[in-house]
């Protein structure tokens, strides 16, 4: 319902594809404006276009995710000292225990190192299943968006969590051959 006198802006075909293009994406607000057009218009086009198949919400979602400098993907833990995300904070914390357990294994002498490399056994950890992207077809662009934001966030868990493990391995490997070495050095002295 328009004001007495208000000017009046039928939506044209147009304004139908421009609904049908940004329902989901842009706000509510936003189409009207841009339309130049009422609530109740918008509400009569989204109706006119779902009745011909469409499947169009005009819910918009937002998703809360940032943008991780480091990898560029889109994280939610984006607020630490670093400015980075978790997996990439603790990718970083897995090179940086690899670089000092290199350099520890340098140090060992060399039949020391040749043993310690035949006895370690190499083992990985049975990891929970990575994620899949849940099947999108048929879905609105909000509940899209929903969907792909929960897996993001689902994926970021993952790989925190898959870090996680591997740094706590290094960080015993690292353990074990510095006892090894301080071993080692000990026997050296006697």
């Amino acid at each position: 319902m328009t004001r007495k006198g208000a000017r009046q802006h039928p939506l044209t075909m147009e304004g139908y594809a421009y609904v049908l293009a940004n329902a989901g994406r842009v706000p509510a607000r936003e189409i009207r404006r841009k339309l130049r057009i009422t609530k109740n218009q918008l509400e009569s086009a989204r109706r006119k276009l779902n009745r011909q198949g469409a499947n169009i919400t005009l819910r918009c979602f937002r998703s809360r995710l940032a943008l991780c400098p480091s990898c560029g993907c889109m994280r939610s833990t984006t607020d630490n000292r670093w400015g980075i995300c978790e997996p990439c904070r603790r990718a970083r914390q897995l090179a940086e225990i690899q670089a000092r357990t290199a350099e520890l294994l340098a140090r060992l002498p060399e039949a020391e190192r040749a043993l310690y490399a035949e006895t370690e056994a190499e083992t990985e950890s049975m990891a929970d299943p990575m994620p899949s992207m849940p099947p999108t077809r048929g879905m609105s662009e909000y509940q899209r968006a929903k969907a792909t934001d929960e897996h993001d966030r689902a994926m970021e868990r993952w790989l925190a969590t898959y870090y996680r493990r591997r740094v706590k391995a290094a960080q015993k490997r690292k353990e074990r051959i510095e006892k090894k070495l301080r071993n080692s050095q000990e026997s050296a002295q006697f």
